[in-house]
């Protein structure tokens, strides 16, 4: 009998210095369906229930989800950081992907993290990691984007901080929703090429998720656009696409335009491409002309380059708006070189050289002395 009480205090002593010198490194895994997400609507406060939902001083958030569009297919690496006002010693989160709205999941989750694990269609920690501070973050953590469709996303998460005294009393848990829409339109190079009489553009899209349509807009001055044309768009597409548009109605006498487009999706989201500016490969304008200070009669020397081959009129107006001289001058694609005899002219003076050409006009002053 002695023995046997001998051995029942020396096995009870053992156990009180077992858990009071052991440090443990995890808690188990904890239960499914705590994230928030609707139709769930439960938090990890069911167990750790001291404290109100998202007492002030902590926070749960997660870096490197997408926070406003995301794009189809797309493996987003992220991670969670669960943060506390005072010191904690053990930290866990629990993360759900849903179709905004509802309780279904959306996407998938992965993860190479050893304390992390994908259980029920759901992120969580696996070995909650014990770290005395006031936050952790969960690193190596992926969430891939469904590859069709137009669901807008929400993540509905959970973290806990806890004190690891080995009960659940005295731990903080707190909650955030991130919510993301799917980018209709994953837009590659967008370009073109002005003309003699149209503008050329081109673009491709690496993917499209409910595109509806491109609208092409066009401008002056960068600032006011106007739509030219619409150019349906492949709905659901993972595959590369290319688009292109002629566009045979250009304004008369510009140096430039201005061209962009707004991607339309089935749910009436909108975005816009980057600006291009096109600028035609040669412009019309006068070179030089020399000399502009002249005597009567002298001969006046021309260079001027044309975007194409056109009729133009070469005239000079006297000071009051007379016109003393006129002639004919048929221009080449490319660099034109002529002259202008003066005699015509009055006296001394200053006189107004003009070359009107189909679709530019340009004037110069003459000094007659």
């Amino acid at each position: 009998m002695k023995k046997f009480i001998l051995l029942a205090i020396t096995g009870f002593a053992t156990m009180l210095s077992f858990n009071s010198f052991k440090s443990p490194t995890s808690d188990p895994q904890p239960p499914s369906g705590y994230s928030g997400a609707p139709t769930q609507s439960r938090y990890c406060t069911n167990c750790h229930g001291d404290f109100a939902l998202n007492t002030a001083g902590g926070s749960v958030y997660a870096t490197g989800l997408p926070t406003g569009s995301y794009i189809a297919g797309q493996v987003y690496n992220f991670s969670v950081t669960i943060t506390s006002a005072t010191t904690k010693q053990i930290w866990g989160f629990e993360i759900k992907a849903v179709v905004a709205g509802t309780g279904t999941a959306l996407g998938t989750f992965s993860t190479t993290n050893a304390n992390a694990i994908v259980a029920s269609s759901e992120l969580k920690h696996n070995a909650a990691p014990v770290f005395t501070g006031t936050s952790y973050t969960f690193n190596n953590l992926k969430w891939t984007a469904p590859s069709t469709g137009s669901s807008a996303v929400s993540f509905y998460m959970t973290g806990v901080a806890g004190d690891n005294d080995g009960s659940e009393t005295g731990d903080y848990v707190y909650s955030s929703t991130i919510l993301s829409v799917p980018i209709p339109v994953t837009l590659g190079d967008f370009s073109g090429k002005l003309g003699d009489y149209n503008a050329t553009l081109e673009w491709k899209t690496y993917t499209e998720s409910g595109s509806k349509h491109f609208e092409v807009e066009r401008s002056l001055d960068a600032l006011n656009f106007e739509v030219i044309q619409t150019i349906p768009g492949a709905g659901n597409s993972n595959a590369c696409r290319s688009y292109s548009y002629v566009d045979n109605n250009l304004p008369k006498n510009v140096q430039q335009l201005y061209y962009r487009l707004k991607l339309v999706d089935l749910n009436g989201k909108t975005e816009y491409s980057k600006v291009i500016v096109l600028k035609p490969s040669v412009l019309t304008y006068i070179e030089s002309i020399y000399p502009t200070v002249i005597s009567k009669n002298d001969i006046i020397h021309i260079k001027m380059v044309s975007d194409r081959a056109q009729p133009s009129m070469i005239s000079v107006y006297s000071a009051d708006g007379r016109k003393l001289i006129q002639q004919p001058q048929m221009l080449v694609k490319g660099l034109n070189d002529f002259t202008v005899n003066s005699f015509a002219l009055e006296g001394t003076g200053t006189y107004i050289l003009q070359i009107k050409a189909v679709d530019h006009t340009e004037s110069r002053k003459l000094l007659v002395r």
